[in-house]
């Protein structure tokens, strides 16, 4: 009789830790990715489902490679590690927590039903869980096997910021912090919190229901992730480009395998369809999400394509991954002010001009990429910002850009503004739509700000180089509101006679500054007369006019200001 090749079960994720005992995450699969957002939204959604005792709570499907012999052999996991590792630790957080409070015997039945199996001369626990390479040396020591905070915060610190350690240490901490908040809201006594304690561990056993899909072979998965996305089933196109490049290996499995595992590391926690297209657009034009791995299958369908494309994801996943982060290797080969300019993208939100970025790194000079982040600059500044344009439009003209580029239709930065500047406002709609601009977020109103006092210094000085220390070190300017969040009460007789002063301009432009000393709260809360005082002696030319130009602060003072600032901005971004 032929061997089933799938089936499938509803049970509670305890149940199946328990009673499948041996889990393994494949080599190239994605590290732990989760971020603590997500673990405290599991946490949060399991223990307000756990209020009504005749609720479950579903979690979503897991899928396996079966194993004939539960005893001996671990199942291999295709889709589940990120539940299946999370719930692992919030189980490890109530071991730690009964151990820390004195009732070992307990913790021993919640380290022995799901997060380890002590086997007959062994000195540490066999993991239930065995994650990737990278993951799977800490997840033993500091999640498996018993330990202090202490022992987790000392590796946390050691981690560098987008390692998926750091996430899983992150994640181990969050969990043991919810775990100890649970148990002290049910009061003083430790009977009361061990109890609900014991209620979330039977809760998530039994409860917390996941759709497990068992299936013979790996090539059987594969079939069935792509025949239910052909039936509308939104599955990842990064998982199901994984299942077509295996299938299709051949002899070419561990180079696919070790380029996989590199592309999925660098990314982080970046989403992986949002890469795909991104690599896609950048070659060969703009795609709708949902035919984004049919056409990938398509145009990399032999072995050796597919080996291809595996070594292309694997170097383009370096450039994405560092295209926001100014200081990285990637941009240190650039020149300093093509990292300014990464650093202002980022900033302003720039993800539609991701794909012209990945061409113009493999296709334009140095010398280009630097002319070209200046352009894109202004054209996410005018366009997109200030002017407010439809995303598609510009996601369009970037798309239909960067495959230009790659095909060498476009040889130069110079060539890709006139492609540009097609979508830009003009000078006037730009001076219009500048003069309405509000802004709520400090960073990026600092930014602004301090490019638009460059702008006047050189007007002021014409030839000359700036030399205007807090113009060049962001770190020692502050964001000012002329008209404060919290008006004392020197400012009652403007407000009672404009009642939506606060409400309509606090977040003008024209009502922001930059200091360049701090300034307490009570200053910053107090008559206008007061500040124009302090805004006299700064060094910061804008910020003086302010006190020189307006006796008094209004709604007239600052749509007059805010036009004056929109007349700059022209001339710092123009077209």
């Amino acid at each position: 009789m032929a061997k089933q090749q799938m089936s499938s079960e509803t049970r509670g994720i305890g149940q199946l830790l328990n009673e499948r005992r041996y889990f393994e995450v494949p080599a190239h699969q994605r590290d732990y990715a989760w971020p603590i957002g997500a673990v405290e939204q599991y946490l949060d959604d399991v223990t307000n489902a756990m209020d009504d005792p005749n609720s479950d709570y579903f979690l979503g499907l897991l899928v396996l490679v079966g194993t004939e012999d539960t005893h001996s052999s671990r199942y291999e996991i295709l889709d589940g590690q990120q539940r299946l590792a999370t719930t692992t630790m919030i189980y490890s957080a109530i071991r730690q927590w009964l151990r820390d409070n004195g009732l070992d015997s307990e913790a021993a039945k919640i380290q022995n039903d799901f997060i380890g199996i002590s086997e007959i001369g062994e000195e540490q626990d066999e993991p239930r869980i065995i994650l990737n390479v990278n993951n799977r040396d800490v997840f033993q020591e500091l999640i498996v096997n018993p330990c202090t905070d202490k022992n987790i915060e000392i590796k946390l610190a050691s981690e560098g910021r987008y390692t998926s350690t750091r996430k899983l240490l992150e994640a181990a901490l969050l969990c043991r912090k919810y775990i100890a908040d649970l148990a002290e809201k049910q009061g003083d006594e430790k009977k009361q919190k061990s109890a609900v304690l014991f209620q979330l561990a039977k809760y998530i056993r039994d409860r917390v229901q996941v759709n497990c899909l068992d299936v013979s072979a790996p090539e059987n998965a594969y079939t069935i992730f792509e025949s239910l996305n052909d039936r509308g089933i939104d599955l990842s196109v990064l998982d199901l480009l994984k299942n077509h490049l295996l299938r299709e290996a051949g002899n070419k499995e561990a180079v696919i395998l070790s380029n996989w595992t590199k592309m999925t590391s660098t990314i982080g926690d970046r989403k992986g369809d949002d890469f795909l297209k991104a690599f896609w657009t950048s070659r060969f034009g703009r795609i709708q999400r949902g035919r984004l791995f049919k056409e990938l299958k398509n145009k990399y369908s032999s072995r050796a394509e597919v080996a291809q494309l595996s070594n292309e994801l694997a170097q383009v996943a370096d450039y994405y991954g560092n295209l926001e982060v100014s200081d990285s290797d990637l941009w240190r080969q650039y020149s300093e002010t093509t990292r300014v300019n990464i650093e202002a993208l980022t900033l302003l939100g720039a993800k539609q001009t991701h794909p012209i970025l990945l061409s113009a790194i493999e296709k334009l000079s140095a010398t280009d990429v630097e002319k070209l982040t200046n352009y894109l600059v202004t054209v996410i500044l005018r366009y997109q910002l200030i002017g407010k344009g439809r995303t598609g439009k510009l996601e369009i003209q970037s798309s239909a850009i960067a495959s230009n580029i790659w095909s060498g239709k476009l040889k130069s930065a110079h060539a890709v503004w006139d492609k540009l500047k097609a979508i830009l406002p003009t000078d006037d709609e730009f001076l219009e739509d500048f003069s309405r601009y509000t802004e709520t977020k400090p960073a990026r109103a600092r930014w602004i700000l301090r490019e638009l006092e460059i702008q006047k210094w050189k007007n002021c000085n014409p030839g000359k180089s700036l030399q205007s220390e807090p113009v060049k070190n962001p770190n020692i300017v502050n964001l000012e509101h002329i008209l404060p969040k919290n008006p004392s009460q020197d400012w009652a007789g403007v407000i009672s006679s404009d009642k939506e002063f606060i409400s309509d301009c606090l977040n003008r432009f024209g009502n922001l500054c930059l200091l360049d000393k701090p300034n307490n709260k009570k200053e910053a809360s107090g008559s206008y007369s007061k500040k124009s005082t302090t805004y006299k002696s700064s060094e910061f030319i804008l910020t003086r006019e302010v006190s020189e130009k307006y006796p008094h602060w209004d709604r007239g003072a600052v749509e007059s200001r805010q036009k004056a600032l929109a007349s700059l901005a022209v001339e710092r971004w123009p077209t």
